[in-house]
This record gives structure tokens, C-alpha cells and sequence, in this order.
């Protein structure tokens, strides 16, 4: 047995920690294909920014023009999405989300975890706007906290006994995993569906290349398709490929697993059989969507009932 707020702490935990991943790394990975590209393509570039931006939304409701000058535009996206305290998809936002929800359950964690997590908003806390004018220093600084949030993920799996508190905390984690995954494909395949590579497109393949990076798949992409970057392979790796852990297909079934074992011995519940669909369908549509050119409606399906998903889960767990 679990309390149902104890439960909704260390979903949410899991969550932002995993969330507060997903923006560092995804910054490291624009800030340096920015860097790479300026000189070649300044739209390109643009577009990468703006993509990031689309991909962790502010929240507010004026939204805003972007700033128009690209390095203005770059500044804008590096502070709001790691220091700006007050943007709900900012790393240190959701790094003290985190350790928010951590606090409320410190029963349910062990020492290694806290302090971890502790450690890793300490240091991002301490970090100010005007140290973004050191380019290499704050990419160091972002290494760092990305290697914070994974040795946090790390004490997770070595020292939390696997009880209810840990399925509720791991189910957070994926359910993030999966859905930013699907967010950032449907930001970024429109405008690379869009042309077909033309004879020697570094260009082209940069963004594929950036694209498998930012998911954390481009080491396990090589493994199974090699060196060159074939955007159909990609794309059919990123969405069903069962063994990658940034695909849609293994996130949604992890998703699934552990909603299964959250039932145990009670009839399945509806956010399990919700996602249990959805791994069936990516499972056996995967060749069909691609070569029905459905990939992008796909995307929303997916997305629609991750939401589905998450909103059972919360009246059925939670009580929210």
C-alpha cells in the first residue's frame, strides 16, 4: 500500500528530474549545432532555437515574438530555459520541482538520492543570467548538471528497493521520456520531411545527426544501421525501435509495464489498458505509418493519449 500523495510525489519527482534531463541535454545539443551551422546557414540556425522553444513552451499566454537578432535570440532561449526561475520547463524550475516533491517524501527515498538531487539544484541555484556571456564556461556548467541529474538517476536504480514508492517514481520518468520524445519529433519532422537530401547536403544530415543526438540514440543508431545517416532509418529507429530507451515504441511499452505492475492483482486499470493499445499499435503499424506517410498524424495520436494516459493515471491515483 501507498498513500495517494506520496505516490503523486515521486511521479511528479521522477517527472521533473527527468524533465530537467530532457532541457539540458537538448540544450548542450543546439547550443553546439548552433554554433556549428552559424556561419553556413543563419535561418537554419533560427530555426533550431525556435524549435527548442516550441519544444519547452513558456507557458505564458501573450507568448511574444521571439527576438528577431540571432545572437539575442540564442541568449533568450539559453537563460529562459536553464535560470529563468519562473518558466515552467526551465532547468532549474524543474530542478526544484523535483526536489519540492522530494522534500515532501524523504521518508520514501534513501540518503544517496537526496543529496544528489540536492547537490545538483545547489549548483544550478548559484549560477546567474550574466554568466551566459561565457559561452564555454556555462556549456561546462551545463556538462555538469547533466552529469548531477543522471548520478541522481543513477542512485534511483542502485539504492531504492522496488516497491510501490519506485514503480510510481520510474512511471513519472518514463511517461516523460516518451512524451518529450514525441514532442520534439513533431517540432522537428516537419521542416526535415520537408526536402528530400540533396547531392552533398551537410547541412541536411547535420540536422538528422543533431536530431538522434538530442534524443541520446545517434551511438545506438550507428550500432544498428552504421555511420551514414539515413533519414528513413532514423525516423523508423526514433519512433519503433524496441530496444533504444529514447523510442517511442520502448517508452510507451516501459509506460505500459509499469502501469501493470502499479495494478498487480486488481483488474487492469484504465491508463494501463490505454497504453496498452498504444504499444500494440507501435508495435505492429510501424512500416504501414511510414509508408503511408502518416508519420506526423501518428505523432498526435500518440501524444493525445500519452495526455489520456497521464489524466487516468492522475483520477485513478491520485485523486486529482
Amino acid at each position: 500500500m501507498i498513500l495517494s500523495r506520496v505516490a503523486d510525489a515521486l511521479y511528479w519527482m521522477g517527472r521533473y528530474l527527468e524533465r530537467a534531463e530532457n532541457i539540458t541535454r537538448l540544450l548542450l545539443v543546439t547550443e553546439e549545432t548552433a554554433s556549428e551551422l552559424v556561419g553556413l546557414d543563419e535561418d537554419i540556425v533560427r530555426e533550431e532555437w525556435n524549435d527548442l522553444r516550441a519544444i519547452f513552451p513558456s507557458g505564458d499566454s501573450g507568448g511574444g515574438e521571439p527576438p528577431r537578432h540571432l545572437r539575442a535570440l540564442a541568449q533568450a532561449a539559453l537563460y529562459e530555459l536553464s535560470l529563468d526561475p519562473g518558466h515552467p520547463h526551465s532547468i532549474f524550475f524543474s530542478l526544484k520541482k523535483a526536489r519540492d516533491n522530494a522534500r515532501t517524501v524523504r521518508e520514501a527515498l534513501t540518503i544517496e538520492v537526496f543529496v544528489s538531487l540536492n547537490e545538483t539544484y545547489r549548483e544550478i541555484e548559484g549560477y546567474n543570467r550574466r554568466q551566459l556571456a561565457d559561452l564555454p564556461g556555462f556549456r561546462s556548467a551545463l556538462a555538469a548538471t547533466q552529469r548531477g541529474i543522471l548520478a541522481t538517476a543513477g542512485a534511483i536504480e542502485q539504492t531504492l528497493a522496488r516497491d510501490s514508492g519506485w514503480l510510481f517514481l520510474k512511471l513519472g520518468e518514463s511517461m516523460e521520456r516518451v512524451f518529450r520524445t514525441t514532442v520534439v519529433l513533431r517540432a522537428k519532422l516537419p521542416a526535415l520531411l520537408a526536402h528530400e537530401a540533396p547531392v552533398d547536403a551537410p547541412l541536411f544530415y547535420t540536422r538528422w545527426r543533431g536530431l538522434l543526438r538530442g534524443l541520446s540514440s545517434l551511438e545506438n543508431y550507428r550500432k544498428v544501421h552504421g555511420a551514414r545517416i539515413e533519414p528513413i532509418d532514423a525516423l523508423h529507429f526514433l519512433l519503433f525501435d524496441p530496444q533504444t530507451p529514447r523510442s517511442v515504441r520502448y517508452g510507451t511499452t516501459a509506460v505500459k509495464e509499469l502501469l501493470e505492475r502499479v495494478s498487480a492483482t486488481s483488474p487492469l486499470s484504465l491508463p494501463a489498458r490505454v497504453m496498452g493499445k498504444v504499444a500494440a499499435d507501435l508495435a505492429y503499424q510501424g512500416q504501414e505509418v511510414l509508408e503511408d506517410g502518416r508519420a506526423l498524424p501518428f505523432l498526435e495520436y500518440i501524444l493525445g493519449e500519452l495526455t489520456r494516459c497521464h489524466d487516468t493515471v492522475s483520477t485513478t491515483y491520485f485523486g486529482t
